[in-house]
């Protein structure tokens, strides 16, 4: 089953703005992929100058999920640039992408997992957070970001729309 229009729906009525769109989300995935591999450097670097006591696994998990972030960044960055110098598929992946079913369903699924999600979270500090206090904190400061954000967010688009 593929699923289209993950993260990537459009409201884009014709091609050019589909390629600014793109173009701006390209802006985004190098970010990404720059953060890749920021996480992977620097982990590998804390461990060859020894300057953090990481254990080989910690390393290995940190050096993974970087290099995945930026492989994952690199393989977006690249099928965007196709679809903007391919008029044919830039169409076919506008008419996929813009569907409001499509996102209705992303908006529904986002708050769904926004909600298991932050239960999961304070569950989770909750509990472990009994025996490691350091985790409390951090399940705390998450769930204030959350809320922070929310609330800038809430007011951004509510002036924008």
């Amino acid at each position: 089953m593929k699923i289209k229009g993950f993260l990537c729906t459009t409201t884009a009525a014709t091609n050019e703005e589909y390629k600014e769109v793109l173009k701006k989300r390209n802006i985004w995935i190098a970010v990404l992929a720059l953060t890749g591999v920021l996480i992977a450097g620097s982990a590998f670097l804390a461990h060859q100058s020894q300057t953090a006591a990481l254990p080989d696994q910690a390393l290995g998990v940190y050096c993974g999920f970087g290099t995945g972030i930026f492989l994952a960044g690199i393989l977006l960055f690249m099928k965007n640039i196709i679809l903007l110098h391919n008029e044919e598929k830039l169409k076919q992946s506008r008419l996929e992408n813009a569907d409001e079913r499509l996102d209705e369903i992303n908006k529904k699924a986002a708050r769904a997992t926004l909600m298991i999600m932050m239960f999961v979270i304070t569950a989770a500090g909750m509990i472990f957070g009994i025996f490691e206090p350091v985790l409390f904190k951090a399940v705390i400061f998450v769930i204030d970001m959350f809320l922070f954000s929310y609330i800038i967010a809430f007011v951004y688009y509510k002036k924008k729309m």
